[in-house]
């Protein structure tokens, strides 16, 4: 693991319930103030593992297959491009990029080096998303129409003072909107051709680059649409640190998907609103490191996919900095 800020601590926990599976050979810093120490005391799985002061001892000291990267987002990109040189598979922070040259660069990087590179989201696998994929699939409410999707968050107290520099946060939408875009495409297999968005900081100025609300509207590939808010207004006394939810639109019926009161609704023309059955909850990192160490080229689907996702958040910021409409390029 290199770094140790962001998601790259939930990976871990779900590792950490499959210990005999897995070996963490290292832990890498980036930042001087980065403590590895922590994540050795939280989690037996690496309570062992050496602690390296840079990526570059990790990589070419443990030659480890699969890496994950969770450090400050400018930073981000830089060492998922130096691990894919080193031939390792990747599970990244978001955003993958912070410009579209970096993308761009990374991309290649990922291609030439022959591995797989996926983001550090979990919620295409939360059972109500899987339940609302399934009655799309089975044809419940016809022709998608439209998608509305929310990602509301705490601000708290404890944000780190970078996030309001926009060189090393990159902005709302690509940390936050992604989740929206992959709610939509999680549940639809959809996704997005255009978008025009607005973003702004009205409530915390003490952290200027930082929007702390944000809205999108795309296009979807099928020729329907799509809006998405994303706020860090959510009130410090409401129940847990997220309110997330995804509405779709069919010619025939709406699903109505709620991920923190884990309920799924589905009303169609021929029926009230009923309360869709939802799978049992996976284990969904330590199942994706296994499938990057046993078949990753099965995974290159969804390494195209994390691009494209990463590409249309970049977009969207463009468009909401430019007051823009902005045409999302194909994957």
């Amino acid at each position: 693991m290199i770094g140790n800020w962001g998601h790259g601590a939930n990976v871990l926990a779900a590792l950490n319930q499959v210990p005999d599976e897995i070996e963490i050979t290292g832990l890498a810093k980036v930042l001087p103030d980065d403590n590895p120490q922590n994540l050795r005391e939280a989690f037996k799985i690496c309570a062992n593992a050496p602690v390296f002061e840079t990526p570059d001892h990790l990589l070419t000291k443990t030659h480890p297959q699969i890496v994950v990267i969770s450090t400050r987002l400018d930073q981000i990109t830089p060492a998922a491009m130096a691990a894919a040189k080193a031939g390792c598979h990747l599970l990244c922070e978001k955003p993958l990029a912070m410009r579209h040259e970096d993308l761009d660069a990374m991309y290649n990087a990922v291609k030439a080096a022959h591995v797989q590179c996926l983001p550090i989201l979990s919620n295409c696998a939360h059972p109500v998303l899987q339940a609302a994929r399934k009655a799309v699939q089975d044809g419940l409410i016809d022709d998608i129409i439209l998608c509305n999707a929310r990602k509301s968050y705490k601000f708290g107290t404890k944000r780190p003072a970078w996030f309001g520099q926009r060189g090393l946060y990159g902005g709302t939408i690509p940390w936050l909107g992604i989740h929206g875009l992959d709610f939509i495409q999680s549940a639809t297999g959809l996704s997005f051709t255009a978008v025009a968005a607005m973003h702004g900081n009205r409530s915390h100025p003490d952290y200027p680059d930082c929007e702390d609300h944000c809205v999108l509207i795309l296009s979807l590939t099928n020729g329907g649409h799509a809006t998405i808010s994303l706020d860090f207004l959510r009130p410090h006394n409401a129940p847990g640190h997220g309110d997330d939810w995804l509405r779709i639109v069919g010619s025939r019926g709406i699903i109505e998907a709620y991920l923190a009161r884990n309920t799924c609704t589905l009303t169609t023309e021929d029926q009230p609103p009923v309360e869709l059955p939802l799978p049992e909850p996976v284990n969904f990192f330590a199942d994706l490191v296994r499938r990057l160490g046993d078949n990753p080229a099965a995974l290159a689907e969804a390494t195209a996919r994390a691009f494209h996702l990463a590409r249309v958040c970049l977009c969207a910021r463009d468009s909401a900095d430019r007051r823009q409409f902005v045409s999302v390029p194909p994957w």
